[in-house]
């Protein structure tokens, strides 16, 4: 039996994936502070420790015998990296070092680490792959390219890392998030009656959650010794212009109107090709973001997220309460 250990384990991604690798009979460890999700997303099985990642030391021992580590922890998404600039820092790069040494220290050469197509930042013109030069637009992104090149720069010997550039993510979660493109349009839509989109004509990859949940476990089952090290996660064909996820959206839910806002000021612009993971390692999602909003379109008319604006539901508003605690990815 596999044994594997999550950092941010209780997070949007993360506890989709507990739950994935938990059905494959796996024994899994979480590690997470806590911030985001409590016992409420806790499984029977699942050995969960409130711990740091700045703090390995005060978890390390549960490192015995584990295969794999994914580490997804991190202060996630440009807004709440701009709360608190030094502390994302900390949390995202320094934070990933202390994993990776934590991880050597225990003989553990699977690290998986969660990174993000954000890191290409404007290239719309083409459309980029793993050997793209990269041009982060914000702390997050430069925190992650930061984080690979550390990774990449350990000896293989010692350390294999798998970095996962994550298109944006969307979908029903356990520990929800509408601070997400997808997932907060859609809310609005069934909510107020209109889509809002800023600007329209920036293209962004999108990915459903349970989808990065079962790549990250393709990567976890290949063994291969020279596998890549890095993979744009995602789907060709959900590369969208961000008018188009508006007039997606619209059309599946009655009496929506779709406004556009000319002015917008996230600078991101991009495109991204995800042949090589379909095709080393038959990676191919198995929802779309039509599939998302009718998931969260169905899901409120039940009477779920009628507090979707909540804070809870989103990393800024968490990170803006906090101050200066990691949001688990």
């Amino acid at each position: 039996m596999k044994k594997y250990l999550i950092t941010g384990g209780r997070g949007y991604i993360g506890s989709v994936l507990t739950r994935r690798l938990c059905r494959t009979g796996a024994e899994v460890v979480v590690v997470d502070n806590g911030l985001v999700g409590g016992p409420e997303l806790e499984l029977p099985g699942v050995t969960y420790i409130d711990g740091d990642v700045l703090d390995t030391g005060a978890w390390d021992k549960a490192l015995d015998r584990v295969d794999a580590v994914v580490h997804l922890a991190a202060i996630v998404g440009d807004p709440a990296c701009g709360v608190d600039t030094d502390t994302a820092w900390d949390v995202n790069y320094l934070g990933t070092i202390r994993v990776a040494e934590a991880c050597r220290r225990a003989g553990i050469r699977s690290l998986v680490f969660a990174s993000t197509c954000s890191n290409y930042g404007f290239t719309a013109d083409t459309e980029v792959g793993v050997l793209s030069p990269m041009a982060p637009q914000s702390v997050y992104a430069e925190s992650k390219v930061l984080s690979e090149h550390y990774l990449l720069s350990l000896p293989r010997d010692e350390l294999s890392p798998r970095l996962l550039r994550f298109a944006t993510i969307h979908g029903l979660s356990p520990r929800m998030r509408f601070d997400l493109a997808v997932n907060i349009m859609t809310a609005n839509a069934v909510e107020h009656g209109r889509v809002t989109v800023h600007g329209g004509t920036q293209w962004r990859p999108f990915l459903h959650v349970e989808d990065a949940a079962a790549a990250v476990h393709l990567v976890l089952q290949d063994d291969r010794p020279a596998a890549p090290s890095i993979y744009n996660c995602g789907f060709g064909e959900e590369n969208y212009r961000m008018d188009s996820i508006g007039k997606l959206i619209a059309e599946e839910i009655d009496g929506v109107r779709m406004e556009i806002l000319e002015e917008h000021t996230d600078p991101r612009n991009y495109r991204v090709n995800f042949d090589p993971i379909r095709r080393e390692l038959g990676f191919t999602p198995s929802r779309r973001v039509v599939d998302t909003a009718r998931e969260i379109r169905d899901a409120m008319r039940e009477g779920k997220y009628s507090d979707f604006a909540s804070p809870r539901y989103s990393n800024y508003l968490t990170a803006v309460a906090q101050r200066v605690d990691p949001v688990s990815a």
